[in-house]
């Protein structure tokens, strides 16, 4: 006998870009929101598109925030150096490619963590805002 699985919930789009979104946990969101900032929803998802504005969203598209009401930005969204590379160890992109091009000590994923500790850490669920 053959099971079927249910079919995987479908992620829905950002309320302002109607772009790709990626589920983040609400733990995550209690820790990166600025205080003030109000939370309604239990599921919400992080805006993937690099130009919009909206950070998170809900399920229902009522809640949005955004990337200026965050305590960290979101790496990939246009924001201005320095960009975090790893929210955990505050380790930049500047950081990674001093090493990598003009200290050149490091030419491995393993030398960037020895020498920056980037991707050491074990906070990423409250710290990174795409929770890890």
């Amino acid at each position: 006998m053959i099971e079927l699985s249910a079919s995987p919930k479908v992620i829905p789009a950002c309320p302002v870009c109607n772009g790709m979104g990626q589920k983040v946990r609400k733990i995550t969101v209690e820790h990166q929101v600025q205080p003030g900032v109000e939370i309604a929803g239990e599921q919400f998802f992080l805006c993937r598109t690099p130009a919009c504005e909206v950070a998170y969203y809900t399920e229902d598209g009522k809640v949005a925030i955004a990337q200026d009401q965050l305590v960290n930005k979101i790496w990939f969204k246009n924001v201005p150096p320095p960009i975090l590379i790893c929210y955990c160890a505050n380790v930049t992109e500047e950081e990674i490619l001093h090493h990598v091009a003009v200290a050149q000590c490091c030419s491995t994923l393993e030398d960037i963590k020895r020498h920056t500790e980037a991707n050491t850490g074990c906070e990423c669920l409250t710290k990174n805002p795409a929770g890890g």
